[in-house]
């Protein structure tokens, strides 16, 4: 092999080398970036309608206050419906002790309901929202954090 031959070898195999080990130093950057500990468990669905979906327990003495939300995206849905569920537990399972709904023709739908609990048993609110735009909607749930009266 003349020299020249042998030069053009070694700049093939030296720019093959390259191009071959680049991905993996670039991935192994990535990698290697910190993770956001608040999003690092949390699954979120994409919403093509629903922007945000809120579901909020407060409990002060045996009065409950029930506070979801749903908004969509604006200038895009049509029509907004919460329907929330005050839910208590019974053992295992939970059961539905009052509901509530608001639907508006606009983007975002609103409740915010008092309600009469008893003390020592443990409660959440389930909210479900929909979202139109014109014909096609998207529904989302979520539930409050549970607390006991």
């Amino acid at each position: 092999m003349n020299s020249k031959m042998k030069k053009t070898a070694a700049t093939v195999c030296l720019g093959a080398a390259v191009l071959a080990l680049t991905p993996a130093v670039s991935m192994a950057e990535t990698a290697m970036k910190p993770v956001n500990a608040q999003t690092e468990n949390a699954i979120s669905p994409y919403m093509l309608y629903i922007r945000q979906t809120t579901s909020v327990l407060s409990i002060s003495g045996t009065t409950a206050t029930v506070d979801c939300s749903t908004l969509g995206v604006v200038g895009e849905a049509t029509k907004a419906k919460i329907v929330a569920e005050l839910q208590v537990k019974n053992g295992s399972s939970w059961t539905t002790v009052e509901t509530w709904t608001d639907t508006q023709n606009s983007y975002r739908a609103s409740v915010y309901e008092n309600y009469s609990v008893t003390k020592g048993k443990t409660y959440r609110v389930k909210a479900t929202a929909t979202v139109w735009e014109g014909s096609q909607s998207e529904t989302q749930t979520v539930f409050s954090n549970e607390k006991t009266a």
